[in-house]
This record gives structure tokens, sequence and C-alpha cells, in this order.
């Protein structure tokens, strides 16, 4: 018995920051680079990750799994435990050894580069999924969103959960996010399937398509950067004086200007979402500047710089801090000529796609 299933990474298109804090929306591209899961049966349980190049044995007491394992396969075990434990909640055991491997396009596997393309996040739905299909299990993308938010809030993760979405779901989705503390208190009072049944707090998933004129224009700065510890920056600014109301402020207008974006998704309306994303872009360094975050490097700024030459439109993406910038050009001649410059600039042109959208 063998199986093998991907999840693509993604790149956050606008709705940074604001995304984290419950039902503020987002818009979030599955990107055609792709986390590969293969489980195989076996005389013992074992995870492997080619990136790491070791291998963790696991245990069963009863049927939960066990593991001595290090804190960086914590997300691959909790992913596990979660798809397990929706197995049996549906009547069916999970008595068995398998062994499973972890194989990542999401990041250079020679140099260990990492690009920012939501490892964290196609790993987890790339487990559940695979075990499910293990114990022969399918699932639609929104209750696979489900399971993965679950594996990571038992782990205490911070952020939005927004990249589980767009791994679970592929192509371009607007996410509006859940309500945390609301799903706390449930797993205290719910068993799983109700928990999954009921309508969750705050969470919209819709799917989008991008105005058919304009292409996404990925590069590289170079400079990686933690997600968490940006978004955790933000929590611990906010108790000092004045800084409260410039959050609220920035959550307001954010909602805003991802209310004018998605309608011009939804209405092919190139022009209205360029003006958008450059409105999205300023929120973000004024919200910066306000909370003394390093959200838009010396290195973003140029990417967007030089895309802004070209008459195209450009931000960070994500937590910023590094990682990638995104452009939208509207012309093949506009994005060479923008990708030339980058290359010139010593920015990486990425030559990812949108991922197709999941079945």
């Amino acid at each position: 018995m063998k199986v093998q299933v991907s999840a693509p990474g993604k790149l956050f298109l606008a709705g940074e920051y604001a995304v984290v804090e419950a039902g503020n929306p987002a818009m979030i591209a599955a990107i055609n680079q792709y986390l590969t899961v293969t489980i195989e049966a076996s005389n013992s349980g074992t995870v492997f990750s080619s990136q790491q190049g070791i291998t963790i044995p696991w245990e069963r007491s009863g049927e939960e799994i066990v593991t001595q394992t290090a804190t960086s396969y914590a997300l691959i075990f909790s992913a596990m435990g979660v798809a397990e434990a929706y197995v049996r909640a549906l009547g069916q055991q999970t008595a068995a050894f398998y062994a499973l491997s972890v194989d990542s396009q999401l990041d250079n596997s020679q140099s260990g580069t990492k690009y920012g393309l939501g490892s964290s996040g196609a790993l987890t739905v790339a487990t559940i999924k695979a075990v499910l299909a293990y114990y022969g299990q399918e699932v639609n993308a929104y209750r696979l969103y489900q399971l993965a938010a679950l594996s990571q809030l038992q782990l205490g993760m911070a952020g939005s959960f927004g990249d589980l979405a767009a791994s679970s779901y592929g192509g371009v989705i607007a996410y509006h996010s859940l309500d945390r503390d609301w799903l706390k208190e449930l797993l205290e009072e719910h068993t799983l399937l109700e928990i999954l049944d009921m309508p969750w707090k705050d969470v919209n998933i819709e799917r989008l398509s991008l105005p058919g004129t304009l292409s996404l224009l990925i590069g590289w700065t170079g400079q990686a950067a933690s997600t968490d510890s940006l978004v955790n920056q933000v929590g611990q600014g906010r108790s000092q004086d004045g800084k409260e109301s410039s959050h609220r402020d920035f959550l307001q207008k954010s909602k805003s200007c991802l209310g004018g974006i998605i309608q011009a998704c939804q209405q092919g309306d190139a022009e209205r979402f360029q003006a958008g994303i450059a409105e999205n872009r300023r929120l973000l360094q004024e919200f910066a500047r306000k909370m003394g975050l390093n959200i838009e490097t010396p290195a973003l700024a140029k990417l967007c710089q030089l895309a802004e030459e070209e008459g195209a439109v450009a931000k960070s993406s994500g937590a910023g801090g590094g990682d990638c910038g995104i452009a939208f050009a509207s012309q093949v001649q506009q994005a060479e000529k923008i990708h030339h410059k980058w290359r010139s600039a010593g920015i990486l042109p990425l030559n990812l796609n949108l991922a197709d959208e999941m079945k």
C-alpha cells in the first residue's frame, strides 16, 4: 500500500497583518511549487524528511501515535495525530504502522535557502491529506483546511492559518480568518466531528481569479524572514501608548481596501485591482512606521521601485522583513523588463505560476 499527495506553497497578495485578527480578509495565492508526502505500509513507524535527511521513529499506545521527536518534527506528528483522530471518529481503526516521507520544492534543497512560500502550511495540509488517503478517506478543501487549522492550533502556532487555506484550495482565494479563541473553547466541550460540522466563527473562503490582463511576478530578495517573530512583535507593541488605536485604524482601512480588491477580481477590473494593491502597500508602510516594524526592507523597497518604473504595481508579500515581493504586470514586455531590472539589482525572479485549484 502506497499513497503520494502534494500541497502547493502560498504567497500573500494583500491583507497581511490585518488577517491575523479574526474576521479580517486577505487575498492569497497558491503557487505551483509543491511539498509532497508519501506513505507506505511498514513494519515500524517512521517519518523521514529529505530536507533534513534524518529518520524519526514512532510507536503506538493503543491507536495513538507517540514519539520522542525533536520539535522540528512536531508539525508532522500533530498533523498525523489529527488526521488519525478524524479517521477514528468516522469509525475506522488506525492501529497500523507506516513510513511517511516528505519532499519539498518550496525551499532550495541544495543551499537550504527558504523563499517564504509557506512550507509549514503545505507540510500540514499534505500530511493530513496523505494520512487520510492512506486510510481510504477523501475530504473536500474546506474540511482539509479545518483539520489543518486544528493541527496547528494544538501547537500554539501564530498567524492567520491563511496559508493552510491556500494550500488546501489552490488557485487564488479571499480568506477571512477564524476566531482562534472561540475554536479553543470548543475543543474543551465538543467532539471532533461536532466541531467540524459547526459553522466556524468568522471564517470565509472564496475562490477568486486575477483580472485577466494581469500576470503575477515574484521576486526573492535574498533575505529570509520569520513570520512568527514579526507577527509576535505586533502583539507586543500594541500594549504601548497610542499603538492600540493605530492598530484598530489599520484593521478598518485594510478591511475596506481588501473589499475593493476582492470586488475588482470578481468584476475583472484590472485598474481597480492595481489601485487596491498600491493602497494596500501604502497602508502596510504606514502601519509599519507606527508600530515600529521592519516590513518593507530596503531590498523590498527597491523591488517595488523597479517594478513601478515600468508601470506595474508592487508590494511586499506576507510578513515582509525579507523573503518575497510581488508585482502585477499587464504586458509580457513589461514583465521581461521588470525581471531584467530585478536581476541587475540582485533580486531573483522566481519562475512560478499560480497552482491549479484543488478538487
